[in-house]
């Protein structure tokens, strides 16, 4: 389960990746038939399509229940031929991936490492890797100084042939294992990404590395040779990619108050355009002109929200003006009433008690 956390929104803002997201972990819909319709849905329908229109795979902690039987061979047969694929939480924790079920079937011919059947929580030596492999997906600054898992999980056994690119600090077995299937890179984690704690998540600069890594691994792509030039104006491509969301977000709750952003949707079209340049030149491996190119993208969003902010303001204030003038017409109106009832009242005399004069 790779959970709701930045990590695909980040995989969306690299230009090297064009991802098709899958959502039938039973633990993210509504029912177990619900995760076989969405399988059916997303995933490939032939064969020839998953093997010619994908490069690696990302399997988050599900179980093989909710893939037909014949799409999980046709994965196999890719990884075989050369597609990559990452097994995120392919471990024991008692979860919604069923591993023994997975143990059971050929496909698990496909794992780097062995699955052993035991749990141990993070607090037993299973937070801090260790990195066996600095050349490797975990080759990263300060990687070895902050937590990365939180969660509960069994223990991984390297396969005769596999390279195990980290091990558990305290535990001292694999945390991530690599290995091949035929022609196809492989790589097993012995957590989540969402097991990873909240502090270093927000805190630890080179996390998107430590995603992108992964992928780059499966895909059989080289890691950046100039690490901190390229994590740079990686942040400013996920800044744009998260700027945008928010900035059409706002756009989308002030049109629903009648206001008018089509000379924001106009100048997002154009900085569109600019930011498709600067994602050529960085898959041509130009990251410091990219950079400049972004930063410069990034600085007119500022001028943006600041007109969308007018914009909103203008919208919002018509309708205090409508609020104001119903409230100022309603008191009136009770006011007029009011006034009405009191002068009619003046027209009446009280009506006084009589008695008839003694004879």
């Amino acid at each position: 389960m790779l959970g709701e956390l930045p990590f695909l929104d980040w995989i969306a803002a690299e230009p090297r990746f064009k991802m098709t997201r899958a959502p039938f972990d039973p633990a993210n819909v509504l029912t177990f038939s619900d995760a076989l319709r969405f399988a059916r849905v997303y995933l490939p329908r032939a064969e020839a399509d998953l093997k010619e229109g994908y490069e690696g795979a990302v399997f988050g902690d599900f179980a093989p229940t909710v893939i037909p039987r014949t799409t999980l061979n046709w994965f196999q047969s890719a990884v075989y031929e050369g597609m990559g694929l990452a097994l995120i939480e392919f471990a024991n924790w008692g979860g919604y991936n069923r591993i023994t079920e997975w143990m059971v079937i050929s496909f698990y011919d496909v794992f780097p490492a062995d699955v052993y059947l035991n749990v141990f929580p993070a607090a037993a030596g299973r937070a801090f890797y260790v990195v066996q492999n600095p050349n490797g997906p975990l080759g990263l600054p300060g990687i070895e100084a902050v937590p990365m898992n939180a969660g509960y999980h069994g223990d991984l056994g390297a396969r005769l042939g596999s390279t195990v690119e980290a091990i558990w600090k305290g535990r001292r077995t694999p945390a991530m294992v690599t290995s091949t299937y035929g022609e196809g890179h492989t790589l097993q984690l012995d957590q989540g990404w969402d097991n990873i704690p909240g502090a270093t998540v927000s805190g630890y600069q080179y996390l998107p590395e430590f995603i992108y890594n992964q992928l780059y691994y499966i895909a059989g792509i080289s890691y950046p040779e100039d690490l901190q030039l390229v994590h740079v104006t990686r942040g400013s491509l996920i800044a744009y990619h998260n700027r945008k969301q928010g900035t059409l977000a706002v756009v989308d709750f002030v049109e629903k108050f009648g206001a008018n952003p089509a000379k924001i949707y106009e100048r997002i079209e154009q900085m569109d355009a600019r930011y498709g340049n600067a994602t050529e030149i960085y898959l041509e491996g130009e990251y410091e002109e990219a950079g400049d190119t972004l930063y410069g993208l990034l600085e007119e969003f500022t001028e943006v929200e600041d007109d969308l902010m007018e914009i909103r303001d203008r919208a919002f204030l018509w309708i205090y003006f409508i609020e104001w003038s119903s409230v100022t017409a309603a008191g009136a109106f009770c006011g007029v009433a009011l006034w009405s009832l009191m002068i009619r009242r003046r027209l009446y005399r009280y009506v006084g008690t009589t008695r008839p004069d003694k004879v």
